[in-house]
């Protein structure tokens, strides 16, 4: 792969990633009042594991482990494993503006 190829990659990366974490900033903050709202629950967790996806692809692996444990949260949640409270809330918004420094 040429440098050129990889540098358009890595700005793709960067622009998808930014609109993803624009959606989850969004949507967390719908999460509070929408508890057990499934499909937003499935909207978040894709958003993760988009991020978390092309991030290993391209071997940025910070953001990859970082996207991972959010995923892996959000699967509970999902699967009411668990259940959104501050603490997992807090815990979500810290892996958003983790995100955010990293890109």
């Amino acid at each position: 792969m040429s440098n050129n190829d990889m540098q358009d990659l890595v700005q793709d990366f960067i622009l998808e990633t930014e609109e993803i974490i624009e959606a989850l900033d969004h949507d967390l903050v719908e999460l509070e009042s929408r508890k057990n709202d499934l499909d937003l629950l499935n909207k978040i967790f894709r958003g993760a594991h988009t991020m978390k996806g092309a991030s290993s692809f391209l071997g940025f692996d910070k953001m990859t482990n970082v996207t991972h444990h959010a995923e892996e949260i959000l699967n509970k949640l999902r699967k009411n494993e668990i259940s959104v409270n501050a603490e997992i809330m807090d815990i979500l918004l810290e892996f958003v503006d983790a995100t955010k420094i990293i890109v």
